[in-house]
């Protein structure tokens, strides 16, 4: 066998190993090269793949370690959380969860990696590395090596603040609409109750001498029925039950005259800054509401403010499109005015925060306030189709954001006044009251009949409509009640109506004029009143529609 060929010295005295190979042996040492070059190509594309799989996926990816430490996280965690992967490995992973939350996270971590247990859908807060806690969805499942032993722990976050926030408020929406009907219905059965109070005192004031020995007695019944039907209103503000007087209203002489009643009011140490846009749309709504709406804010900013401060009301118009993202639009596509009333003081916790609009939820000394004030604020403005919105810090003050709908094409007109204290012609019409209530009818009937007017009763619909039908010649009016079991007040009329298209109709609730009186009205009601009422406030009602 022929010894090999030497080879000859190259210029660095030596050969390279395939060329001192046989050729088969040769060709198999490329085939081999290029498919390990191969297998790196690949290698590094599927590296390559999968990076940027990671990168894109919106979630945060992490690994731990037995002990809990963080062993790697995805490119996510900064973008969200903020920290740096110097700030996070090697770390244990519930130095970024609030403390809390320590027990129960340990135990599901344990689970995982003692007992290979696989977790999904745990809300857990992490914290920002400058901001407040973001709350994620995470799933985890246990690392196992080719042996099949735990070696670590791998999962993935997903970010649900946004949504959590939406579903706390959709929560808080719904537990104040249901407050706010307990609340509604609380107030309309006082309003009833109320109504004999009221009613009968101030018709046996109108009876007595001011000498008379009872007369101080029955004026300060009177008056204590009158400060109760005060805060049935503002239950009935905050229940969202409607709107008294609807007119077009300029926000701006509306906080033109609050500002004068507020220097006589508040603290000389109070500094009050007022900026009106001068083009401010007009809006649709009850003057009196809104004001008292904004009285109570800036009272609260009186008393957030003891050693003084600044408190500062501004106007400004604002419209909400469709380019205006819906998480930050408040309202529905359309022009608003908006009002910000915005103070120096104490400030809130975000405890404070999350009851404030709750009826009978104040932070004041026992007698100081009812915890009806920002209630009523709350269902006022949701009634006239606006919003408010509360921000607020401990220390660094309080601002509210009212949100009003504008009223396009509307114009203020200047109303004719008149004395509320004229002197009323006697009555000798014939008049149905109808009403669930006994006490309401009696009182009805005692102020009407005193006054010259002959009166029938039924206490419900069914009644009323069968003794309309009877004596529909002689009845000149009904005072008619919103709310009855059986046939309600909205259908007895439309049946009242079928019979006599001209009826003369006066509509009476423990309610304000809410969308169901409003319905009515439109069906060619001719007026309203509500319970409680004195008894010149009846009179001059019976007296308006019947002379209509």
């Amino acid at each position: 066998m022929p010894r090999p060929i030497p080879a000859k010295p190259g210029k660095s005295g030596t050969r390279k190993l395939s060329q001192t190979l046989p050729k088969k042996i040769n060709s198999q040492y490329r085939q081999a090269i290029q498919k390990l070059q191969l297998s790196e190509k690949l290698l590094k594309a599927s590296e390559g793949k999968y990076r940027s799989l990671v990168e894109s996926i919106p979630d945060i990816i992490f690994a731990l370690e037995m002990d809990g430490s963080i062993a790697y996280i995805g490119p996510r965690w900064k973008k969200i959380l903020g920290h740096d992967e110097a700030e996070v490995l090697g770390k244990y992973f519930i130095n970024f969860i609030p403390a809390e939350e320590h027990a129960f996270m340990v135990q599901v971590f344990k689970e995982v990696r003692n007992q290979k247990k696989s977790v999904e859908n745990i809300q857990v807060p992490f914290q920002q590395k400058d901001g407040p806690l973001r709350y994620f969805s995470a799933s985890a499942a246990p690392l196992l090596d080719e042996q099949g032993r735990v070696v670590g722990t791998m999962g993935i976050a997903r970010d649900i603040t946004e949504g959590k926030k939406l579903e706390e408020q959709l929560l808080q929406a719904q537990k104040m609409e249901s407050i706010g009907n307990l609340a509604g219905g609380i107030a309309h059965d006082f309003n009833n109750l109320l109504s004999g109070i009221l009613g009968y005192a101030s018709f046996a004031k109108k009876k007595m001498s001011v000498k008379d020995p009872l007369y101080h007695s029955i004026n300060s019944i009177e008056r204590s029925a009158t400060q109760a039907a005060e805060l049935t209103k503002q239950l009935l503000g905050f229940a969202r039950r409607g709107k008294y007087q609807v007119k077009p209203i300029n926000c701006n002489a509306l906080i033109q005259d609050l500002t004068q009643f507020l220097k006589r009011t508040i603290d000389k140490r109070i500094n009050l800054e007022v900026e009106l846009d001068p083009r401010l749309h007009l809006i649709e709504g009850d003057e009196t509401q809104l004001q008292q709406s904004l009285i109570n804010i800036c009272l609260n900013a009186r008393d957030a403010m003891p050693s003084g401060g600044t408190l500062k009301i501004v106007t400004s118009n604002q419209t909400l499109s469709k380019d205006i993202d819906e998480k930050q639009r408040r309202g529905k596509e359309g022009d608003y005015v908006r009002i910000t009333l915005s103070d120096t003081g104490m400030g809130m916790t975000p405890e404070v925060r999350s009851h404030i609009f709750e009826p009978f939820f104040t932070t004041k000394e026992p007698g100081r306030g009812t915890g009806l004030g920002l209630s009523m604020v709350y269902g006022i403005i949701q009634n006239h189709g606006g919003t408010i919105e509360l921000k607020s810090e401990t220390g660094q003050g309080t601002s509210f954001e009212i949100l009003l709908p504008a009223a396009g094409g509307l114009k203020i007109e200047a109303g004719s006044s008149h004395s509320s204290c004229r002197e009323l012609p006697k009555g000798s019409e014939t008049i149905l009251i109808v009403d669930d209530e006994e006490l309401i009818r009696e009182l009805g009937a005692d102020i009407l009949e005193d006054d010259g007017y002959k009166i029938l009763l039924a206490s419900n619909g069914e009644e009323a409509i069968q003794i309309y039908r009877k004596k529909r010649g002689k009845i000149a009016l009904v005072i008619l009640d919103m709310i009855m079991p059986g046939l309600g007040g909205k259908e007895t009329f439309l049946k009242l109506k079928a019979i006599n298209p001209n009826i003369k109709v006066l509509l009476s609730s423990g309610y304000s004029t809410n969308e169901g009186v409003g319905e009515i009205l439109k069906e060619g009601v001719g007026g309203f009143i509500q319970k409680p009422y004195r008894d010149e406030e009846l009179i001059g009602k019976v007296r308006e529609i019947l002379d209509a």
